[in-house]
């Protein structure tokens, strides 16, 4: 009897532990780690390529297997570690993923792409929502007062993503960076939301000295690094405070550059309020 009953308990065993995670985690993973090596395969050889059309002609590549991948429910509890020389940022409620990357021309433009992965649903019972971006840069005029989509975004490669609640909804705070040109680069503070369709806003409330804008563009000289981070100590977004070198070039990026000293956003009731000259020095 007790050969009998062992495999049956056997069973009865792996069906309850099973019954305790998500359905999507059962999924087998060969067939993602199979595309994933691809994938990177494709990025490494895009990456390296010194010509427009192979860059292009791996990226459509890309954008296709990934799509296909990313559509798939399951793909959303699977991890992509290998594709290191992406941009994948991830929630703190472990809802929302999004990756990013950028292509460069051989007359030094850039491009942007990528996906958001949204889990509409719970842990036990995921519900996966996935769009593709697309890069609209080139043609959004003042961006910092635009509301955007998944069908207008302003590219970039998002390298942080922290959360921020008011009132039950969640503000979805994005940092990210952008190769302007040879002569400036680009770091945005960026808030995602989903509207009523469940569909992503890109949108926030910035409260500066003399406007309210929906995002954060900081421009500076390519030849230097401006720093935007979040501080857990201080609970808020420090950033460099940008000057020009000398007060000819006002408004003229290329030449600004941090001056030592701080600003900050600090998040209060569904807004980001400017605090100017935080002392946001290491101890």
């Amino acid at each position: 009897m007790q050969l009998i009953n062992k495999p049956a308990s056997l069973i009865t065993l792996i069906y309850i532990l099973a019954a305790g995670f998500p359905l999507y985690s059962q999924a087998p993973e060969f067939d993602f780690l199979k595309k994933e090596n691809q994938l990177k395969e494709y990025f490494t050889a895009m990456y390296l390529s010194d010509n427009d059309n192979s860059t292009d002609s791996l990226n459509n590549l890309i954008l296709s297997v990934f799509g296909q991948e990313l559509d798939k429910p399951e793909s959303f509890f699977y991890n992509w570690s290998s594709l290191n020389m992406i941009g994948q940022v991830k929630s703190d409620d472990g809802k929302v993923i999004i990756y990013s990357w950028y292509v460069k021309t051989q007359k030094g433009k850039y491009n942007y792409y990528g996906f958001i992965q949204y889990n509409h649903g719970s842990q036990k019972k995921p519900d996966i929502l996935s769009w593709k971006l697309q890069d609209k840069s080139k043609t959004l005029k003042n961006p910092e007062t635009l509301s955007l989509d998944n069908e207008n975004w302003l590219g970039c490669v998002y390298f942080k993503c922290f959360d921020m609640t008011y009132r039950g909804e969640i503000f979805y705070t994005l940092l990210g960076y952008n190769f302007n040109n040879d002569y400036s680069d680009k770091k945005y503070i960026e808030v995602l939301r989903f509207d009523k369709q469940d569909k992503p806003v890109f949108e926030g409330d910035f409260r500066m000295e003399f406007q309210n804008v929906k995002r954060v563009i900081l421009e500076y000289s390519s030849q230097l690094v401006a720093s935007v981070r979040w501080d857990p100590k201080l609970q808020m977004i420090v950033m460099d405070h940008l000057a020009p070198f000398e007060a000819m070039f006002s408004g003229n990026y290329r030449f600004y550059g941090p001056d030592g000293s701080f600003d900050g956003f600090r998040f209060q009731k569904g807004s980001f309020i400017l605090e100017k000259d935080v002392d946001a020095r290491n101890n």
